[in-house]
């Protein structure tokens, strides 16, 4: 019964779409209606069509069920700003997907489903290779991304190269970080704090977390509150350094952070700095 259901609501979306895009004053009359009513003159001002052109359409999308009216305005039905949203979902979808058709063709792709129906969120990002001139460009998309934030949150499945100038520099400024490493890079990172904190007296950050991965994700990521930026393996299986998905928008961000969460429930607890620094106590207690 879901099934058929689903199946029915389906069809009727995708009859609604090829309604409405077939038809580019359709559309733009429901985005005059989205956030509020208006009437047929009004219309006209707002889009620029002739008055019968929108008086024709304004019949068809109530003949359709998309509009009412009330004493010579028109309104959105709720089911209507529903399939609307559905809409713009599929075709932010389908246009990030077109534009990164060749890069995602050889990847392997390891996300988790429920963070997957957040796909159109990454309209826009922009695909950063490297190449014969600038071989470790990518690579260097990545350093950025370690930072220069307010936080970060990442999956690596291994450590930059540099790994030494950017861990210091979380400690030396305090920055809120969460990452889910494999065990031995982790161990790496645990064991450079171990060594550098007592090097650098007064440094009291607490905010460097570090979770073991006991779990083969094959893929990595960063999100901070400056950018997204997402790394694949090919379907080989193995890790792409030559190629990023990077994108600044909120809806990208927000993204990366529910991907990290769907993530961070797989995996073990957490190590802090804390507690690698101060095994036998807090700091205040020496």
């Amino acid at each position: 019964m879901t099934n058929r259901f689903e199946e029915e609501n389906f069809l009727e979306l995708q009859e609604d779409i090829k309604f409405l895009i077939n038809s580019e004053i359709r559309l733009k009359i429901l985005g005059c209606l989205y956030n509020s009513s208006a009437s047929i003159k009004q219309i006209e001002a707002i889009t620029n069509y002739s008055y019968s052109s929108i008086l024709d359409n304004i019949n068809k999308l109530e003949q359709k069920k998309f509009i009412y009216s009330i004493e010579d305005k028109f309104y959105l039905y709720n089911k209507t700003r529903l399939k609307l949203n559905s809409i713009l979902y599929f075709n932010k979808s389908a246009t990030f997907l077109r534009e990164n058709s060749d890069f995602l063709n050889q990847s392997l792709i390891d996300i988790n489903s429920e963070a997957i129906k957040d796909l159109s969120a990454l309209e826009g990002s922009r695909l950063i290779e490297s190449n014969n001139i600038d071989l470790f460009k990518s690579t260097e998309i990545f350093q950025r991304s370690l930072m220069g934030f307010k936080f970060l949150k990442g999956i690596f499945p291994y450590f930059h190269p540099r790994h030494d100038d950017i861990i210091s520099y979380w400690i030396d400024n305090d920055c809120t970080v969460e990452l889910i490493l494999p065990d031995e890079v982790s161990e790496a990172v645990k064991n450079f704090i171990i060594d550098y904190v007592p090097k650098s007296p007064g440094i009291k950050n607490r905010f460097v977390k570090l979770k073991p991965n006991d779990h083969n994700i094959q893929l990595a990521f960063t999100v901070s509150d400056k950018c997204f930026v997402l790394a694949l393996y090919t379907k080989s299986g193995q890790f792409n350094q030559n190629a990023v998905l990077v994108s600044t928008n909120p809806e990208a961000i927000t993204f990366g952070l529910k991907l990290f969460e769907e993530y961070e429930e797989l995996c073990g607890d957490y190590v802090s700095l804390e507690n690698l620094i101060y095994p036998n106590g807090r700091e205040d207690d020496y």
